[in-house]
């Protein structure tokens, strides 16, 4: 969950870091902004977005796909534990698409700067329609084994590996430097949106119904972004604009081969110190806290309510994080231009720490689902600062392969800390997930508070 929600952004219009002196964009810490209009009303900024045509569409297709996404989450684990009950088993199948999705996000990030992140976006949203549709079929007429579910998580994987960095790449392209907050807020608004719509729905529907209709839905979702996708023009003047003001000599992506450009994403890595810190942070929570949410919830709601009953509690609380994260986003979003974003992002992890951890003390789904909220408030509004500063020291041209490396982290992290999960699952009690991965969470959150870097960050 988290993995895929922490920079999954989108992005008409200006051209943010176009408009910065030669190479301003690659020092660390520099602020790309252009001048505001004098009587600028800040009660407006926040809708100034949603003025954009491409953005409204990017938003509306992505809104309806998320939603379509929540029914497969739920139908997955469910889906695994009808044919087994081995926390084993479902560790695998989720690890499976985890570990593709990881793989695979470094060459969506070089694609994405060399055709361009619509153009990956479709291709990527068109595998997953298909892919989805043929589980939905294996799924309709019987239980499918393990290896096929596997093997379809798996592609799924792939093709999200590619769908994401281009996904983070294009808000910065459709929306101007002063309203990228906003941007980003509005689609962690709509994406929490769909977390908290999603689970409920699907969670009631597919107890009373089949789980083969989840996969149908989340089919039918994709279908939704593709042509929304398809509808969308991105200016023909932008790679032009893109490009001007950087450093004499410097080649972007599309000229160079595949590694020779990735190369260059890992040398301006390791010139960006709070992007170093951020990927080895982001691998870090993630470990802590992608078990979590994968495999001890479902296994938590299984002991309490059991296999039948299980989705519709599972959705409750999940819904719960969305309605959590909506506020959050919204609270991000309104803020305005803040100071210290990059600090105030690691701050509002530590109560996440707490709320995460008391889930499993909880008593019923009601609590639980509150607890869950707080988490997801929290993180609504570090995802939408922590995603701003990033696309800010990011150059426009190198937008995609950077979002892979950045992102390389949490997906890393997330297989790793379900395999592990799924087997300490055989030997731990469950609650005590919760606390070892919430503990973690925060001891990561600490350490980059404790970075020079994190306060003279945007």
């Amino acid at each position: 969950m988290i993995h895929e929600d922490m920079l999954d952004t989108q992005l008409e219009g200006e051209f943010p870091h176009a408009t910065a002196a030669p190479g301003e964009t690659e020092r660390q810490g520099a602020e790309v902004e252009p001048p505001l209009p004098a009587k600028k009303k800040r009660g407006l900024a926040f809708f100034a977005p949603m003025r954009i045509g491409n953005f409204r569409l990017l938003i509306a297709g992505q809104t309806i796909s998320r939603l379509g996404d929540q029914f497969y989450f739920i139908a997955i684990p469910w889906l695994v534990l009808r044919a087994t009950s081995s926390p084993i088993a479902l560790s695998l199948v989720l690890g499976l698409a985890s570990i593709t999705l990881g793989v695979f996000t470094l060459v969506g990030g070089v694609l994405a700067d060399r055709y361009g992140p619509r153009n990956l976006m479709l291709g990527a949203d068109i595998a997953r329609l298909l892919i989805m549709s043929a589980l939905a079929a294996l799924a309709f007429f019987t239980t499918p084994p393990l290896w096929e579910i596997g093997l379809l998580s798996a592609l799924l994987g792939l093709a999200g590996g590619l769908f994401y960095p281009a996904s983070g790449a294009m808000t910065p392209h459709l929306v101007p430097a002063e309203n990228l907050q906003a941007a980003n807020s509005f689609e962690q608004l709509t994406f929490q949106s769909s977390n908290f719509v999603g689970p409920g729905i699907a969670g009631v529907i597919l107890s009373a119904t089949r789980l083969t209709f989840g996969f149908v839905v989340d089919a039918v979702s994709f279908l939704a972004s593709v042509i929304s996708l398809a509808a969308i023009r991105m200016p023909a003047k932008r790679t032009e604009a893109a490009n001007q003001g950087e450093p004499e000599g410097r080649e972007t992506g599309k000229e160079k081969g595949g590694l020779a450009a990735f190369g260059a994403a890992l040398a301006f890595l390791r010139r960006t110190p709070f992007l170093s810190m951020l990927f080895v942070l982001s691998f870090l929570g993630n470990f802590a806290i992608g078990g979590v949410f994968e495999i001890a919830t479902p296994l938590l709601f299984k002991e309490r309510v059991g296999v039948i009953a299980g989705p519709q509690a599972f959705g409750l609380a999940v819904a719960g994080f969305g309605l959590g994260s909506i506020i959050g986003a919204v609270a991000a979003g309104v803020a305005g231009n803040l100071r210290h974003k990059a600090a105030i992002s690691l701050v509002a992890i530590l109560p996440c720490v707490v709320c995460t951890s008391a889930v499993p003390f909880s008593h019923g789904t009601l609590a639980a689902a509150a607890l869950l909220a707080g988490v997801g408030f929290f993180l609504g509004i570090s995802n939408v600062l922590i995603i701003t500063v990033v696309q800010t020291l990011i150059p426009l041209d190198m937008m995609g392969r950077m979002m892979s490396l950045v992102m390389l982290g949490s997906l890393i992290g997330t297989p790793i800390s379900i395999f592990a999960y799924g087997a300490a699952a055989t030997i731990i009690p469950v609650p005590w997930l919760f606390v070892a991965g919430s503990s973690l969470l925060g001891i990561g959150a600490l350490i980059g508070l404790a970075q020079k870097v994190t306060w003279q960050s945007i």
